[in-house]
């Protein structure tokens, strides 16, 4: 696997090339075990005992290690998530989302038989839903399929010319209210990478000023949150949201490839941010803000001076160590 780099999806002989947001939500297996999480004590409620707390969980672990058991695991945990403690209920979304994780691969390959595509292509429109595709289908097993993926917490989305079932973190907003603070800001961050992907075919696809914001909230998480059972997953975001901010991507360069310069919109965009924002708890605005005084030194051109500050302080071995870029 590589990241923007890129991972090769085989099948039958076709390579489709996925960025390394695409990777994150599409593929992701490096979801952390739940098991010896520390979790805040349970908030007083009468209505919440201990015991049929452990009996919701047991009944909800039944559900979801089913086969296609995910829809029902879904529904019983929304109807009974207010029953039982933050522990259980964290522990719960977390295992949902593994679950969601787990089964995610399988369904990617049958979207991705080649008549289940060209079925999918000749109906879709921009930004459409399963529920729209399955109004506009009347072929009952792809109606079936579609159906599925919705149910079992996927969004759809079109990825490099293919349409891709996603998570759907919208779907875990119904539970914020019930986990702890750590996963609650998890989902949040979650969300808004699956509801506007950042990146697609080597391409910048949201503007500089979102793309520093979205790190920032990372970097806050992390910060927060040192200990989070998600900490991995959101240090991953932010190493990637970190090269984009120094580096650019392939199709979307931080330096024009031409005339070597910074390219207008990233100059502005970064600075607004930095004018926003105090530096004094953000080491990522603090090396943003040498970063750029480096770049002014160089009259904003990709210098030799450029490219020694980045090496030293933004190394790409040290940000995706295990993907070797």
């Amino acid at each position: 696997m590589a990241s923007s780099l890129y991972y090769f999806y085989k099948k039958k002989g076709m390579r489709t090339l996925l960025t390394a947001t695409a990777i994150t939500l599409l593929l992701q297996t490096a979801v952390s075990p739940v098991a010896g999480i520390a979790f805040a004590a349970p908030a007083a409620n009468t209505k919440v005992t201990s015991a049929n707390s452990t009996a919701i969980y047991k009944s909800f672990q039944n559900m979801l290690y089913k086969k296609n058991g995910l829809p029902a695991a879904d529904r019983y945990l929304e109807s009974k998530i207010s029953q039982v403690t933050p522990y259980h209920a964290t522990l719960m979304v977390l295992q949902l989302e593994n679950a969601r994780f787990k089964a995610l691969t399988a369904i990617t390959d049958r979207m991705l038989v080649p008549n289940v595509q060209d079925q999918m292509q000749k109906i879709y429109n921009w930004n459409n839903s399963f529920t729209q595709l399955m109004s506009r289908t009347k072929d009952t097993s792809l109606r079936s399929l579609l159906q599925q993926a919705r149910d079992s917490g996927y969004r759809l989305t079109m990825i490099e010319g293919y349409l891709y079932p996603i998570m759907n973190y919208a779907a875990f907003e119904k539970y914020t209210s019930y986990v702890n603070e750590d996963i609650k800001q998890y989902i949040r961050i979650m969300a808004v990478e699956t509801s506007n992907i950042a990146s697609e075919d080597g391409g910048l696809m949201i503007g500089y000023q979102d793309m520093l914001n979205r790190a920032l909230n990372q970097e806050r998480f992390l910060n927060d949150f040192p200990k989070s059972n998600r900490k991995n997953q959101v240090q991953m975001l932010m190493n990637q949201y970190t090269l984009y901010t120094f580096y650019g991507l392939d199709n979307t360069p931080l330096f024009d490839y031409d005339t070597n310069v910074m390219v207008p919109n990233a100059q502005k965009g970064y600075k607004a941010v930095l004018q926003r924002n105090t530096s004094e708890d953000s080491a990522f605005l603090k090396k943003l803000n040498a970063f750029m005084d480096v770049v002014a030194e160089s009259k904003f051109e990709r210098t030799e001076a450029v490219d020694q500050w980045l090496e030293q302080n933004v190394s790409r071995d040290e940000y995706l160590p295990e993907y070797g870029i």
